[in-house]
């Protein structure tokens, strides 16, 4: 029986082992990506990863290894979580060269004997830009979706729409195994609402930005409102605001923070006029 020492476990000293047996097995292995580095002696950038649970083990994907279109996007995946395989163990250094290329190929061709045009599937936002919004639609394959099919709301700025992390809706637009490619489109979250004037809505302030309020009263449909000049509000607060107007064409709703006091004045201003016009 092996005795671990003091302040330390027998799991600490055989965390090696876990990933020769991931490199035996062809198995995969989760790591959150901490940086992207452009060496001084080779061509091209790569991923550090940090595996749990492994002090002192640092995983490495050079860009041809990240399973995506372009190096351009690799930034956007620090502090972000992703799958990998080992492909080469360097104990002495503490390296592991891993690959994402091999698992996202795995998963696409899995999707590709799986998906119809027309299907409509989940799709995790994983990151935004001013392109537009890479979309994981399963296993680590991304689809990219141009600002002019992501923006719904031209009077809202991306980042604000989607958010890293969120779940949104697609539908499969196309598919072509040949050149295995898969293209989606957003489902567009106005098209079934309508509120009229007054309407009484719940929402979420997503982003504060000076005077205006982003807020989201349905998945994806996100309003402009004032901050109010008599009351504390912060990211993340859920609260009532009343529908000042919408224009579903253009894609714009604009609220108020509910105040009841406010709708009780003009309630009784309004009785206040219907009982002078019958004297």
């Amino acid at each position: 029986m092996r005795i671990a020492p003091e302040g330390t476990s027998i799991t600490e000293l055989d965390q090696w082992d876990i990933f020769y047996d991931a490199k035996d097995r062809d198995s995969v292995l989760s790591a959150v990506v901490t940086s992207v580095v452009r060496p001084k002696t080779l061509n091209g950038l790569y991923w550090e990863l940090k595996f749990e649970d492994a002090d002192g083990v640092r995983g490495v994907v050079p860009s041809s290894e990240t399973g995506l279109p372009s190096e351009r996007t690799m930034n956007f995946f620090v502090n972000q979580k992703v799958n990998v395989k080992i492909k080469s163990i360097d104990r002495k250094n503490g390296i592991v060269a891993c690959t994402r290329r091999e698992v996202v190929e795995e998963a696409i061709n899995q999707l590709l004997g799986t998906l119809t045009e027309g299907e409509e599937i989940p799709a995790l936002v994983r990151f935004v830009s001013r392109r537009g919004v890479g979309l994981d639609i399963g296993g680590g394959v991304i689809v990219e979706v141009p600002y002019r099919n992501a923006a719904y709301s031209r009077s809202l700025p991306l980042d604000v729409i989607y958010r890293p992390g969120q779940l949104i809706r697609v539908t499969v637009q196309a598919i072509d195994k040949e050149k295995k490619d898969i293209r989606v489109s957003i489902k567009d979250p106005w098209e079934n609402e309508e509120f009229s004037r007054g309407t009484i809505l719940t929402g979420r302030v997503l982003k504060i930005r000076g005077r205006e309020m982003f807020v989201e009263v349905r998945q994806g449909l996100i309003g402009l409102a004032g901050y109010p000049l008599n009351k504390m509000i912060e990211e993340g607060e859920q609260l009532p605001f009343q529908v000042l107007s919408f224009d579903k064409v253009e894609r714009k709703l604009h609220l108020v923070v509910l105040d009841p006091e406010r709708i009780r004045g003009r309630r009784v201003r309004r009785e206040r006029r219907i009982r002078e016009a019958k004297r």
